[in-house]
């Protein structure tokens, strides 16, 4: 009798982008096996999105934008090997495509979310169409909840979201993770009353907010503006633009009476327009070079010391270097910074009216106690004109997106410890907020939308300023200047951050459980160490234990890995690209059984 080939099973867990970049990667190594052996994918999904996931879901309205410019938008990598379809096309090729249905999108423009979705969606469908023959693949809808390690192969227990049954599949030998955000910001808040942890998909999580209520809504980043939309726009209210470009919002009568916004900083994000097909911008200060004759105690740099310098060098040489540019003349960069410095101070002393740029005050403004509402909206007018500007004449628009230029360069400095302990926690509590903020903004028309809804007297940013906050019939919001309102909902707009000791959720906490994954510690001899709340994992992404060794049965991607990686694009092929490497390495041991049969019996 012949013996019946071995399969290796797989299994993805979670197909938002990072799991559809997973699977892509992982058919184009198998498709160039020369004597393919049989392979079983397993493909694990809360909904039936696969592809898109939640946050890209194509049936989402279509008021809920990106914030990445469509030029950049490709699911398809330039690597070896190819990918296995016939005719990948980028994200612009698709809209292209599509004869008319997207008239005004270009390489330049913004795309609903959903749009990005319907992408992705059909590019998981080619890569179906176009497996291996020795490739089968399952898909599951629901959520995994737990994974158990029985010697060298995994079982997988999901609830089925059709039948709300949990069901177990045994014998799998390599597993990819790449779920989304494990738990709610404040699990503690769960069970109060008119509390709403998560906006996604806002059409369901927001339609207990009745009309004519007062909603609170903490946070005021991306996720804030998708909230408000959600709440006005896609209750019918209406915006209409005159010849200025200028938007006013009509009331439907269908949404809150107010939207209460409030943050720790109470700064709006400052908007972006086209970022594509610029020029690069080749940082002066904040490169390689300026740290070859810095010391880094074990490979650790201390941010506010060593690193935060060079990047208030940069900022302020690119907004003075606007400004001169504005008056006929060149600014003359030189390692010396005297030099810059003395060069500025004599352009200030002939332009009396040019207002001085403070790196701290620029990135931690704060707005008047007096006025914080008008204020905030004399903010936003401001940060809109200056992005209709753009950064090539605006020194404003400048110097907003120049953390963005800077954040490759940062991400090698910071990954996998390279901040010490301390360090890193005061980079993450103190500065890495306000960059976001500063760099990876909305698109102008949605700030223009929620100018227009504060005009229309449906904001009120008069409690901006991290408010004092009562839980008392409904929610009570005090200010510094001890004026208070009530609210009858607090809706959570912040994205949560991965946070293993406070709350794991339940598929993460099985997994510390079984000892499957350990929580990260960063420590550095003689300091004090930091707890970031993420897995402890190396450079592969595969998760070690308490003594170093790791697990390359498994392999984490995305946001799991944030704490030990910094600004996972959830889009980007090329950001922390975890399953490159993870593909290419399970095929190798795959080839080696090809080539050792002997050794077929450890896949069993």
């Amino acid at each position: 009798m012949t013996e019946e080939p071995c399969k290796l099973r797989v299994g993805i867990i979670g197909l938002g982008p990072k799991g559809l970049y997973g699977l892509e990667r992982l058919l184009a190594n198998l498709a160039r096996m020369d004597d393919p052996l049989p392979v079983e994918i397993h493909l694990f999904n809360k909904s039936d999105s696969f592809g898109s996931g939640y946050v890209y879901d194509s049936s989402q309205p279509s008021y809920l934008m990106m914030n990445y410019v469509n030029g950049y938008i490709n699911m398809w990598p330039d690597q070896d090997p190819k990918p296995i379809v016939p005719s990948p096309k980028s994200f612009v090729n698709w809209l292209e495509e599509k004869e008319g249905e997207f008239p005004e999108a270009s390489a330049y423009t913004f795309s609903s979310r959903a749009t990005v979705g319907k992408y992705l969606s059909e590019g998981f469908s080619d890569l179906l169409n176009a497996c291996p023959a020795q490739v089968i693949i399952h898909k599951h809808i629901g959520e995994v909840k737990d994974i158990a390690k029985q010697e060298d192969i995994y079982h997988i227990s999901y609830q089925d979201s059709l039948s709300g049954k949990v069901i177990s599949i045994e014998n799998f030998h390599n597993l990819l993770i790449a779920t989304g955000h494990p738990c709610v910001n404040d699990p503690e808040s769960q069970t109060q009353a008119n509390h709403i942890d998560f906006i996604y998909p806002v059409t369901r999580r927001l339609s207990q907010i009745k009309e004519r209520s007062a909603v609170a809504i903490k946070g005021k980043g991306l996720t804030f503006i998708d909230a408000v939309l959600a709440l006005t726009e896609g209750r019918n209210g209406k915006f209409e633009e005159d010849e200025k470009g200028i938007l006013s919002y009509i009331k439907s009568g269908q949404e809150p009476s107010i939207i209460y916004p409030f943050s720790k900083s109470g700064l709006p994000m400052i908007p972006r327009g086209n970022t594509f097909g610029k020029p690069d911008y080749s940082p002066f200060y904040f490169r390689s070079e300026s740290l070859e004759y810095m010391e880094a105690w074990d490979g650790k740099y201390d941010f506010e010391r060593q690193l935060l310098p060079l990047i208030e060098k940069e900022f302020t040489s690119v907004y003075y270097s606007k400004l001169f540019k504005e008056k006929g003349i060149e600014l003359t960069l030189s390692h010396d910074f005297t030099q810059v410095e003395i060069q500025i101070e004599s352009f200030l002393e002939k332009h009396p009216d040019t207002p001085r740029f403070d790196f701290h005050d620029f990135l931690e403004s704060r707005l008047p106690d007096s006025d914080v509402h008008n204020a905030t909206v004399e903010f936003i007018e401001k940060g809109i004109l200056e992005a209709e500007i753009g950064p090539e004449e605006s020194a404003l628009a400048a110097t907003s997106e120049l953390w963005r230029h800077l954040s490759d360069f940062f991400n090698e400095l910071y990954k996998f410890g390279g901040l010490k302990p301390q360090s890193q926690k005061v980079f993450l509590e103190k500065y890495a907020g306000h960059l976001n903020r500063i760099s990876y903004g909305p698109p102008i028309q949605n700030m223009k939308k929620i100018l227009a809804i504060a005009k229309a007297g449906l904001i009120d940013f008069s409690f901006a300023q991290n408010p004092e906050i009562e839980n008392s019939n409904g929610y009570i919001l005090l200010n510094k200047n001890k004026q208070d309102v009530h609210a009858d909902y607090l809706v959570d707009a912040r994205i949560p951050k991965i946070q293993l000791h406070r709350c794991a959720g339940e598929f993460f906490g099985n997994l510390l459980e079984n000892e499957l994954i350990f929580p990260y510690v960063n420590r550095q001899e003689g300091r004090l160490d930091y707890r970031p709340g993420c897995i402890a994992i190396n450079e592969h992404g595969n998760p070690i234990d308490k003594s170093g060794l790791a697990n390359t049965s498994i392999t984490f991607t995305g946001t799991p890995t944030e704490g030990l990686t910094y600004d996972n694009d959830t889009l980007s092929r090329k950001r922390n690209d975890f399953v490159s490497d993870w593909a290419k390495s399970l095929v190798e041991k795959l080839s080696k059984i090809q080539e050792e049969s002997e050794l077929r019996s450890t896949f069993y």
